[in-house]
């Protein structure tokens, strides 16, 4: 039985591959024309075992003939934090039943650190997958895991106050252009303060990422800690340049 566990658990993950949290169709688009990747793409690949990246894993929706992957990031011993759009099954017009969401720690080119499977979802509050542009504030989900994953090493806190605009950040997830791998802007900025609809804040940051890369973690490291100051929620078309959602209802509900 674990054997057939496996083996599903792996062609899932090549099916979903070259598939992210956006419609197939964007995945068939050159490179400079993907959202949030400009003329000049400053990603690098990282290993994920050093630090920060140790923390973030690949993000994995398994249910029919729907794939869907994201980013995500340990946030607890078995808490992950990543995007609500991701744990939405557009098919169902409901969030994908926990025991679907997979989650892989240190995902390079189909090895992994880890393996758990979601057993309760928590997203934020005001979220609405049917107008996520003007609840984007609310797009994030924590996810509880049926497994410790989050050894000390591993686990990353989220910033108490906000980052200021010009704050040099760096960020890292497993976009659609490069989905087996974890790749890095490694420094990039804060541009600019904003709010949804709904007046929830969000921050503009400048950094190169596309579909895929969704719940990656916008990292700052001060003093020698690595934090949190916000989650990837969308990138910008044509451009590199993101939308980021903050995270202090977030960080209440740890």
């Amino acid at each position: 039985m674990k054997a057939a566990t496996t083996c599903l658990l792996l062609i899932g993950l090549a099916l979903a591959a070259a598939l992210t949290d956006r419609p197939a169709a964007a995945k068939d688009l050159p490179p400079v024309l993907l959202p949030g990747i400009g003329a000049h793409d400053p990603r690098q690949r990282i290993d994920p075992t050093t630090a920060p990246w140790r923390s973030i894993g690949k993000v994995q929706a398994n249910s029919g003939n729907l794939h869907m992957s994201c980013t995500g990031s340990l946030v607890g011993a078995t808490t992950v934090l990543t995007a609500a759009h991701c744990v939405y099954n557009p098919k169902t017009g409901r969030n994908f039943p926990p025991e679907s969401l997979h989650f892989l720690i240190g995902y390079d080119s189909g090895n992994y650190a880890g393996h758990a499977v979601a057993r309760a979802v928590v997203t934020g509050p005001g979220y609405d997958p049917r107008e996520p542009r003007r609840t984007m504030g609310s797009d994030w989900a924590l996810l509880t895991l049926d497994k410790n994953l989050g050894t000390p090493d591993r686990i990353l806190t989220i910033r108490a106050t906000p980052t200021e605009t010009g704050t040099i950040v760096t960020t890292g997830g497993y976009s659609q252009d490069h989905p087996l791998l974890l790749t890095v802007d490694p420094e990039c900025r804060i541009i600019g303060l904003a709010e949804d609809s709904s007046g929830k804040k969000l921050l503009h940051d400048n950094c190169t990422g596309t579909h895929g890369a969704s719940g990656a973690p916008i990292l700052l490291r001060e003093g020698g800690v690595w934090q949190i100051v916000a989650m990837r929620v969308a990138a910008e078309m044509g451009v590199a340049s993101g939308v980021a959602a903050l995270l202090d209802e977030a960080r209440k509900r740890l």
